[in-house]
């Protein structure tokens, strides 16, 4: 009785002048090769079929998200007593600092926000 050999991983790299080859393409696939500078990526081409339902998907999930991209701005959802702190447009050198209200202007000095004005 014959001792049966166990199974030795897969080589699914190998090296080829300082180059990384994987071959994963089925026989008979269509490859195309794509280039990112020194890399070059061979991926066998998708069939039309998939690739029409990828595009179909993709403009779906763009559908959706367009409203969400078109709306300027960003809302934030902060708690009482949460300062928001934006540039001041009048003058570069100082933040405008919104806290319960009340508005103020000034700088970080020592890691804290010194009033310079306040606005109302």
């Amino acid at each position: 009785m014959s001792a049966k050999k166990p199974p030795t991983a897969a080589k699914p790299a190998r090296r080829d002048t300082g180059k990384f080859i994987m071959n994963t393409a089925l026989p008979g696939a269509v490859v195309s090769t794509i280039n990112f500078g020194a890399v070059s990526v061979k991926a066998v081409l998708p069939e039309v079929g998939e690739l029409r339902r990828n595009v179909t998907i993709g403009q779906a999930a763009m559908a959706r998200a367009m409203p969400k991209l078109m709306k300027p701005g960003v809302a934030f959802k902060t708690g009482v007593s949460t300062p928001l702190f934006r540039a001041d447009p009048e003058n570069p050198d100082y933040l405008i600092r919104e806290v319960n209200g009340k508005v103020s202007t000034g700088t970080f000095v020592n890691g804290k926000f010194k009033v310079v004005s306040t606005k109302r």
